[in-house]
């Protein structure tokens, strides 16, 4: 299986995926984003990359859904408004890289003050579209289409080895019980 990640240019990202998890739909991959939603919390980072149709927004729709006690936030793509900010507890920063080209770019819309800021949670999908905006924590999602479904790989820091072990476990756990 190819995918897109290439750890060097990420640096404090372990070597290897933490993980890798099938998902057979997109309920699965849903569930994949509640699971990040918990361990990851106020502060946190999670990078999206995956072609065009792999999930990536999909996945944020099952974070966001994780924190959003009131049911009424619904993730969207924020391709043409960049950024889409969900009033969840943390709130959640959901970033799209796609249509940017580089570092003042990212200036422009503020990215380095949310992902640096620790008030909410920052989803940023296409990631790899910039080098140098993973922040040097947190985690990356890779999401690939396998077949009818998908296949996630996670990457980390050493500071979220634990949480994408304890992601595994329940992912797999909830795969067996289908």
């Amino acid at each position: 299986m190819v995918g897109n990640i290439q750890p060097g240019d990420y640096p404090g990202l372990e070597q290897t995926p933490l993980a890798e998890i099938s998902l057979g739909d997109d309920g699965a991959t849903r569930r994949l984003g509640e699971e990040l939603a918990g361990a990851l919390g106020e502060g946190g980072f999670v990078g999206l990359v995956g072609d065009l149709g792999a999930g990536k927004t999909t996945l944020v729709q099952g974070l966001v859904g994780g924190l959003d006690d009131s049911g009424r936030w619904a993730a969207t793509s924020p391709t043409y408004s960049l950024i889409q900010i969900y009033d969840t507890s943390p709130p959640v920063f959901h970033m799209d890289l796609y249509r940017l080209e580089g570092w003042d770019d990212l200036e422009s819309i503020g990215y380095w003050d949310i992902v640096e800021g620790g008030e909410g949670l920052a989803c940023v999908e296409w990631l790899d579209r910039i080098p140098g905006a993973w922040p040097g924590t947190g985690m990356i999602v890779e999401l690939i289409r396998h077949g009818a479904g998908r296949m996630a790989r996670l990457w980390a820091d050493s500071s979220h080895r634990d949480q994408i072990e304890e992601i595994k476990r329940t992912m797999n756990s909830m795969s067996e019980r289908s």
